[in-house]
């Protein structure tokens, strides 16, 4: 296999390395992808299994889909190419409502932020009094320079710079804001436009102006909690309203959790499906593993799991998954490289269905299957058409929000946005006004209590 693909990367012998790779890659796609497919299924009917509510609160007919994906799939005669379109669909839909989630997600995360900032104005005037006295400001600070910059990886060192910008108190005015955005921007320069368009979502997100497909009112359960935290006063909060308030996010971050990890769990099980029917359409003759694994997956259909019906297959996916990573290493470069020899061998079509099956395998289980484009470049006027854009729908949304929410949605996006700064001297200086100049000496508390605990972390983790 080492030597299969050196060649193919160094585009030697294709005639003969092309044919070779197609029958290696597709004998361990499917073996791994049977036995993925049958761990994850088996998952996901436990995890119904012991919350009947769940089905019903995701959609009880996706589950139905995917049980009947099952038991279509163990049949020898069915019609492959027409599940494959139905779990295609089934993950379009599966996808959608993830995004959902995720635009639920970003909005509970800025009310997270206005809350956790309020914590220490409930304390009593001594307790409050403590808190700020314990916090030693040259001391602290020296132990922050530390922790930022004591690591040699420079990319570690940003990201750190980068989450604990985003944590500092907001005290800029809206056009400083948009300026920093601005100046984010120009480092796109050059790049091409999914990468700029990549980072106008990340900014929408984290700026809650992301709007999904599906409306956000369709859950009512989290719509009227959604409601509760959007319509508070958090300027004329008192402790009961602040308690009840803490205690509506909390129930929504639980809900929400539940609801990902199941749509999580359904999307890998028609992923897996859905390699299969991709498989099997270049599969000649099933091997003994695809047949003992048609049995489970019928028992799964009917919701019937027992643990000694994995016991056989124990141990055999991992060396798969790393033969897989081997082969994938060189099969999106032959795509792209050997079009031409491709054709000629008729063997598109298959690696085409190779590069969809290593995508449905992955981590990114709601990645892209749509074939890539060669990257168009950015233009400037481009690049200052998104950036306006974003600004406008930006400036719109702080203006429809209270103070609070706004400083909090400004230190969302601050927080994705690139650290660009001269020295280290210039960070701990930024740090020290926005921080320490906070006349808001509560809010100043917590923030200093928060990056306390970080620092505490990483002492922890390294000590052990």
């Amino acid at each position: 296999m080492k030597r299969l693909l050196q060649e193919l990367h160094q585009g030697k012998n294709l005639d003969k390395n092309l044919k070779e790779y197609k029958e290696l890659a597709l004998e361990t796609y499917e073996a791994y992808s049977v036995l993925e497919l049958t761990f994850s299924a088996y998952g996901l009917v436990e995890e119904i299994s012991e919350d009947k509510k769940l089905a019903e609160d995701a959609g009880k007919g996706q589950f139905e889909k995917i049980k009947q994906g099952l038991l279509t799939l163990s049949d020898p005669a069915a019609d492959y190419a027409k599940l494959g379109q139905e779990m295609e669909e089934l993950r379009s839909r599966i996808t959608e409502k993830m995004n959902l989630f995720t635009a639920y997600t970003d909005r509970l995360i800025v009310f997270e932020y206005v809350l956790n900032r309020m914590e220490y104005q409930y304390l009593s005037e001594k307790e409050r009094k403590d808190k700020l006295n314990g916090i030693k400001q040259e001391e602290f600070l020296q132990k922050l320079q530390r922790y930022l910059f004591s690591d040699k990886d420079t990319s570690v060192m940003q990201e750190k710079i980068r989450l604990v910008a985003g944590q500092l108190p907001v005290r800029m005015t809206r056009e400083k804001f948009y300026d920093c955005i601005r100046e984010a921007f120009t480092l796109y320069k050059g790049s091409d436009k999914a990468s700029v368009d990549g980072f106008v979502y990340v900014l929408e997100t984290a700026g809650t102006l992301y709007q999904p497909a599906e409306s956000l009112e369709q859950y009512e359960t989290l719509w009227n909690m959604y409601s509760q935290l959007e319509t508070a006063d958090y300027k004329n909060l008192d402790v009961d309203r602040y308690e009840t308030l803490t205690g509506v996010l909390e129930e929504a971050a639980r809900q929400i959790h539940r609801l990902t990890d199941l749509y999580y769990s359904m999307q890998k099980v028609v992923n897996g499906i859905y390699a299969q029917c991709l498989l099997k359409k270049h599969i000649v003759s099933e091997e003994k593993l695809s047949k003992a694994c048609q049995s489970i997956w019928r028992c799964l259909a009917k919701e019937e799991y027992r643990e000694e019906m994995l016991v056989p297959l124990e141990g055999r996916i991992e060396p798969l998954v790393e033969k897989s990573s081997y082969l994938e290493a060189v099969l999106f470069e032959t795509v792209s490289s050997c079009k031409e020899e491709l054709e000629k061998q008729g063997l598109t079509g298959v690696y085409m269905d190779l590069g969809k099956v290593a995508n449905l395998l992955s981590d990114s289980l709601f990645v892209s299957l749509e074939e890539v484009t060669e990257p168009e470049e950015a233009s400037d006027a481009y690049i200052h058409e998104q950036t306006k854009e974003l600004i406008k729908k930006m400036d719109q949304k702080l203006t429809q929000v209270s103070k609070p929410v706004k400083r909090a949605i400004m230190g969302e996006v601050l927080e994705k946005l690139p650290m660009v700064f001269k020295s280290q001297d210039e960070v701990m200086e930024t740090i020290r006004t926005r921080l320490f100049g906070c006349r808001d000496l509560a809010e100043q508390a917590v923030v200093a209590g928060m990056l306390n605990d970080w620092m505490g972390q990483e002492k922890w983790s390294d000590d052990s």
